[in-house]
């Protein structure tokens, strides 16, 4: 019997979810045609509905909200975001942080004179409170939210109040009590026709309560009644759970033909109402049935709903047929499929933990840096009552409080201008640490590997030979890397720094094929400068000797023995466009479009020449520096052609 009353609990909680997703869908609609003002109440309501299970998104949408309230100077707005703040950590017991939020709630509310708005704030340090086990303050709490509901005539928030301390029972443990609370609320809503999400959740708490006394037979009479009532729900996929929660209060007493029936037809209202995900439940539960007398047809329904869980992209239910089909294939002997089958549950458990981590972590930190925020702007909204308070003491103090806030203000901008040089910094030193680990560190082992060598084994002069060619190739890769390192390093750290001259573009691309002579006599390269004697560019001198070299560079790693490379040059609408053209083995479109996103990723040349992409890097940024830009076609197989403008000098 607890068995089934578990089950049942399953089902409110699905019934609960199903319906909240719903719920989503129509206040997200709503919100492409509602005001500044009337956003806030929907993010606020969808926050809520994200609390308990996603409360990063719940974090998300309560910030939303709040930047538009202070936009608006919405104060109560404001206030009452700072309470659905405090219970999502309430909900996730960040106890310090929540009574921060909704401390600062009771401050905006005791200002605007806002006496329900007061009231909610209580009502939630009473649930903080009973959570901490600090029960005499939670009912002090309580009771003064009590005295205004009463007041006020407001029976919801009368109700609301007795929630709040059957919670508070609950936690010290005394289920009398707790029961006391819950039960006068029940009698409240039995009285509706239509029930509300609260009775429901209500329900399943007194039937938590009656399993604890031991009580099991009066837990089943409250959860079927929730069952009974959601009975008159319109939502098919409510009606199909109930289907599959059935079957299984069947086949836990025993009736697996009763089971298998209800299985069956909460397949078929699925596959009729188009609801995979209920679909996949009822495949599993039929396979459940079926594992002992009919294993070949269990492992067939369960690779149906594999497909279908796929399909879905929910690693929660495909982990759960992974174990159903490990049982299956265990029970058959198959063991070698029974493990790959446990490892793939395993597999995606484990990512859902690191998921649920994640939004727990990143629900902490949204909440912080609001928090800290908010914080800030408290301060200095107390600092500007205070200066008004002193405006009509002497124009003396006047000026030393405007004086204060410039200098405030000057030095919040300096420490946002450090934070940002500090950001960038660690960003160029991660760049440097990962470069060095994975492109210096490797060159430079090898390299030390055959110095060993050399020194303890006999070899021929022809291997000695071979070994001091692949050392130099090496030590240049690395020399080549370095310095590309520290120029790329110093423009990330110091900034890039322009100091634009008339340059003569054939002369300084002579120079530099003259310097990578030895790198294409090497791959048999022929490399021709078809630059016209007069082609005159604006630019830093530096910054185009740099990306001329680059590219060059780049084209001979790339390029094929015996091939070419031509250098050309065009003006064209105050520009001069150069090319490099290469007969090397080409891009791909997807390589062309990371290029144009981002920057290539390390690859080799057709000689194992090893890129770090960091000089493709540092020559975008040259070009944006001098008002260039850069771009490429492509052919895999057949080359490359790298075309960049400098603005053209002035005749």
């Amino acid at each position: 019997m607890p068995k089934a009353i578990y089950l049942l609990l399953l089902f409110l909680f699905l019934s609960c979810a199903a319906f909240a997703q719903q719920s989503i869908s129509v206040l997200h609609s709503r919100l492409r045609a509602e005001s500044e003002s009337a956003k806030i109440n929907t993010y606020l309501e969808i926050s809520k509905i994200y609390a308990a299970d996603q409360p990063d998104s719940a974090v998300h949408y309560c910030n939303q909200a709040m930047k538009l309230a202070e936009g608006l100077s919405d104060r109560n707005s404001q206030g009452l975001l700072l309470i659905e703040l405090g219970r999502i950590n309430i909900l996730h017991h960040h106890e310090e942080l929540a009574r921060r939020f909704i401390n600062e709630a009771l401050f905006i509310f005791r200002n605007l004179h806002q006496s329900e708005g007061i009231t909610l704030a209580y009502d939630q340090l009473g649930l903080l409170d009973g959570q901490q086990k600090n029960i005499s303050a939670a009912i002090e709490d309580f009771g003064r939210s009590m005295e205004f509901y009463r007041d006020s005539h407001d029976s919801l928030g009368i109700l609301e109040t007795y929630n709040g301390l059957g919670k508070v029972y609950e936690e010290k443990g005394d289920i009398e009590k707790a029961l006391t609370y819950y039960l006068r609320i029940l009698v409240q809503y039995e009285h509706r026709k239509l029930k509300p999400e609260a009775y429901f959740i209500l329900l399943d708490r007194i039937g938590h309560l009656y399993l604890k006394k031991g009580d099991s037979h009066t837990a089943l009479k409250y959860l079927e009644e929730g069952i009974r009532n959601s009975n008159t729900s319109s939502e098919r996929d409510t009606q199909i759970t109930m289907l599959n929660e059935e079957g299984k209060i069947y086949e836990q007493d025993g009736q697996k033909a009763h089971a298998l029936a209800y299985y069956k037809q909460a397949l078929s209202e699925a596959k009729k109402f188009n609801q995979p995900e209920e679909q996949a439940q009822a495949l599993i539960n039929i396979a459940g049935i079926l594992k002992k007398g009919n294993s070949t047809q269990s492992l067939n329904d369960l690779k149906r709903a594999l497909k279908i869980a796929d399909s879905l992209r929910q690693p929660r239910l495909e982990a759960t047929i992974y174990a159903a089909l490990a049982g299956v294939y265990q029970q058959e002997k198959d063991y070698k499929e029974a493990m790959v089958a446990l490892e793939e549950n395993h597999r995606l458990l484990d990512s859902l933990l690191n998921a649920d981590t994640t939004k727990e972590i990143a629900a902490i930190d949204s909440s912080y840096a609001l928090e800290s925020s908010r914080e800030k702007i408290g301060n200095l909204q107390q600092v500007t009552k205070k200066e008004k308070k002193e405006l009509d003491m002497s124009l003396a103090i006047l000026i030393a409080i405007l004086a204060l806030l410039v200098l405030a203000y000057l030095y919040l901008i300096k420490i946002r201008r450090l934070n940002k040089e500090l950001k960038a910094a660690n960003q160029v030193k991660d760049v440097l640490f990962s470069v060095i680990g994975h492109d210096l560190k490797g060159p430079a082992g090898s390299a030390a590997q055959l110095f060993a060598l050399m020194e303890t084994e006999e070899f021929t002069e022809a291997e000695l030979k071979s070994m001091i060619s692949d050392l130099r190739k090496q030590t240049e890769a690395s020399f080549e890397l370095l310095q590309t390192l520290f120029e790329w390093g110093s423009a990330q750290l110091q900034g890039i720094k322009v100091q634009p001259k008339t340059l003569n573009a054939k002369s300084i691309i002579s120079k530099n094929i003259h310097l990578l002579s030895r790198q294409a006599e090497m791959k048999n390269i022929i490399v021709s400068n078809h630059v016209p004697e007069r082609t005159e560019i604006m630019g830093d001198l530096n910054h185009f000797d740099f990306i001329i070299r680059n590219l060059i560079s780049n084209a001979i790693k790339f390029t094929y023995e015996t091939g070419r490379i031509d250098l050309d040059a065009q003006k064209a609408n105050g520009e001069v466009i150069f090319s490099v053209k290469d007969t090397g083995i080409g891009m791909g479109p997807d390589q062309q479009k990371l290029f144009l996103k981002s920057n290539l990723q390390v690859s080799y040349g057709t000689k194992g020449e090893k890129g770090s992409g960091l000089g493709l890097s540092l020559i975008k940024e040259f070009l944006e520096a001098n008002n260039g830009r850069i771009w490429l076609e492509s052919t895999p197989g057949k080359g490359t052609t790298f075309y960049f403008s400098f603005p053209a000098a002035k005749q």
